[in-house]
């Protein structure tokens, strides 16, 4: 078999080995030799056994490499036959030639392409068969997609452009809080979004132009204090003028000023605006804030955050998730993301999705970062704030189901979602 070798460094592997004992394949074709070849070996093998003298370690060898590839298919030999895997050479380098039923076998595990190697030594032949599978599809073979996703993001056109897949602004971080908003930038990167600035307090300036080198980073006013202050907001209002879709919270810290801020924020800005975090906690303070709002607003809370919001027990929360969500939602004509083990959407029309990807693994500082980002990245690409929502929570724990088939679930951090979010959305799309 030919390989393709593109980007094989991502693909995943499936190896089956064996090894036959010389001395065993001798007494065999002692007793009966032609049964043997009639049963285990091809009329293309048993000429090249003798054009060269029918050795016992030749047959060794390509009786223990029929066997090696009947592991990595993860069928042995059986419902594959040992004729179906013909060991051909090449200036004696071993090589495949299958059968239909081996190709189906193939396309069924998802394995694209195999290759073997041969070896002796004195009493005994080793074979071994590398399987590869490409990453979308190991992904699909251990993971299962929910095909209402997949039309929900459209396609790109040949004629687009980076202002066709949106503006989104990330307002976030303070003194000892950058990861956050660096987060969201990449994530909403990740997602598709055309354009993200990334607004920060002027102090951090420099570490998240270090940080971030695709995001645009704009600074504003700070009074030295490394966080969003009062006059923070007349800079942070100029520049929203141009964003399509904004996100507010990461890392921003809570005060009296950064309440107003997040206020001025919701009764200027005409877009779609995910508040997150921070932001969450400053609505907290001031829940009125989300009154008689004019543009979509989404709130992206954990139980605890949610439980601040409207003065209950993270007990009532978890113990009544639905309800909470819809509640929230229909009281203050938002959409609602109630973050933890089967992510909630629930909007003001009464609707409610119930995700089903992700493990414990994303249970790590920044992980809600990632998501804020993404659903960002989504409704600028002009999805509508729910189902850019849904699709996000969506995405963002698939990517997270990715990354766990590497890391494990306990080493899995918030870069590693990022880092499989474009996996995600590949798979949703195909």
């Amino acid at each position: 078999m030919k390989k393709d070798w593109g980007n094989m460094m991502e693909n995943k592997l499936t190896i089956g080995t064996d090894i036959v004992k010389i001395e065993r394949i001798k007494d065999t074709l002692l007793k009966n030799r032609d049964k043997f070849y009639k049963k285990v070996l091809t009329d293309k093998e048993i000429e090249y056994l003798s054009f060269n003298g029918n050795r016992e370690e030749t047959i060794a060898g390509i009786f223990a490499a029929k066997e090696a590839v009947s592991k990595a298919l993860g069928t042995g030999i059986g419902s594959i036959g040992w004729r179906d895997i013909e060991i051909l050479h090449d200036r004696g380098k071993p090589y495949l030639n299958i059968s239909e039923k081996v190709k189906k076998r193939m396309e069924e595990v998802g394995i694209t392409d195999m290759e073997i190697s041969i070896t002796h030594e004195r009493d005994y032949a080793l074979a071994s068969a590398v399987g590869y599978m490409s990453y979308e599809k190991y992904i699909i073979r251990h993971l299962k997609i929910d095909e209402s996703m997949k039309n929900l993001l459209p396609k790109r056109k040949s004629d687009s452009h980076k202002g066709t897949y949106g503006r989104v602004a990330i307002i976030g971080g303070s003194l000892g809080m950058t990861g956050a908003p660096y987060l969201s930038s990449m994530a909403a990167l990740r997602t598709g979004a055309g354009l993200v600035y990334t607004v920060v307090p002027k102090s951090l300036e420099t570490i998240m132009s270090i940080k971030l080198t695709e995001a645009i980073i704009k600074p504003v006013e700070d009074d030295g204090k490394g966080y969003f202050t009062v006059n923070s907001l007349d800079s942070i209002l100029n520049i929203l003028e141009d964003m399509d879709v904004v996100a507010i919270g990461p890392g921003m810290g809570v005060d009296e000023g950064r309440i107003h801020v997040v206020e001025e924020i919701v009764k200027n800005f005409n877009g779609p605006i995910i508040i997150d975090a921070d932001g969450i906690n400053c609505l907290s303070l001031k829940p009125d804030i989300l009154e008689n709002h004019k543009n979509p607003i989404i709130i992206t809370p954990h139980p605890g955050e949610l439980a601040r919001l409207i003065n209950k027990t993270i007990r009532e929360i978890q113990d009544n998730r639905n309800y909470y969500s819809n509640y929230v939602s229909q009281k203050y004509n938002i959409i609602v993301v109630l973050k933890g083990s089967n992510t909630i959407v629930a909007d003001y029309e009464g609707n409610i999705y119930v995700n089903k990807t992700g493990n414990p693994g994303m249970a790590t500082a920044g992980s809600g970062d990632v998501l804020t980002g993404m659903i960002a990245g989504f409704i600028a690409q002009g999805l509508s704030p729910y189902d850019g929502s849904k699709l996000g929570v969506y995405c963002h724990g698939l990517a997270g189901d990715i990354g766990s088939l590497d890391k494990g679930e306990p080493g899995l951090i918030a870069s590693d979602i990022i880092n499989n979010i474009p996996y995600s959305i590949k798979i949703v799309q195909m």
